[in-house]
């Protein structure tokens, strides 16, 4: 992919996110991340928000692009990526796979069941010049508690760990959503400090690896299921 078109700081925010997603996932995996706007996709999936806002229609098709990619890489047909109930992507059965997208950039992260034993996963982008200073649009879809504020102090990362505690919790849900067949209410979600940082889920525990990073203008978080 070049970066045509894209200023030197958006590109060089691309290559530091992807760089990061690749410290966390397995050398196989498809990472991918790109600048959102209108890239073709398959009239399948153009179906699917043809009646959304342009930059809604952006975002979507930058993500579907991207993936789709991924899955050619893995050898696998040409095909639409669907939505399911919970506006999730629908994957190959063979592949787990993540969109996150936020201020210009979409990212991308895709892995083959088979190779690997992660159940779920799941990643999430937060633009920081949009986002700095206005978690009071944020805070009413979620809890925060102050142990799970301190517990975002293992990252060690100079941002908000209140912002950070909600792409944590945006994490948790899309690596979930393979699993679960209902909406997952981010108030529900608890995130704590054992041996390591971990979640719950209205009390109920996984096993899972929590990551994040600020590559450039973001924040990056990442969740594997195991």
């Amino acid at each position: 992919m070049t970066f045509s078109g894209i200023s030197t700081q958006l590109s060089r925010d691309v290559e530091q996110i992807e760089h990061s997603l690749r410290q966390w996932f397995p050398s196989q995996a498809f990472v991918k991340a790109a600048k959102i706007q209108h890239y073709p996709i398959l009239p399948e999936e153009q179906a699917l928000v043809a009646n959304a806002v342009s930059s809604r229609q952006h975002e979507f098709a930058t993500g579907r692009w991207l993936s789709r990619q991924g899955l050619q890489s893995f050898g696998l047909p040409d095909q639409p990526i669907k939505m399911g109930r919970l506006r999730n992507p629908l994957w190959p059965e063979s592949v787990a796979g993540t969109i996150s997208h936020d201020g210009e950039l979409c990212a991308v992260v895709l892995m083959q069941k088979q190779q690997h034993s992660e159940a779920g996963i799941g990643i999430d982008l937060v633009s920081l010049p949009q986002r700095v200073g206005r978690m009071d649009e944020l805070a009413p879809m979620f809890l925060a508690n102050t142990d799970e504020l301190s517990a975002m102090a293992a990252f060690n990362l100079a941002v908000d760990p209140a912002l950070l505690l909600f792409s944590v919790k945006e994490s948790v849900v899309k690596a979930m959503s393979f699993q679960l067949d209902d909406f997952i209410d981010m108030r529900a979600i608890e995130i704590y400090h054992a041996d390591k940082l971990r979640f719950r889920i209205s009390g109920n525990s996984a096993s899972a690896d929590i990551v994040a990073a600020t590559p450039g203008n973001y924040i990056v978080t990442a969740i594997k299921v195991i």
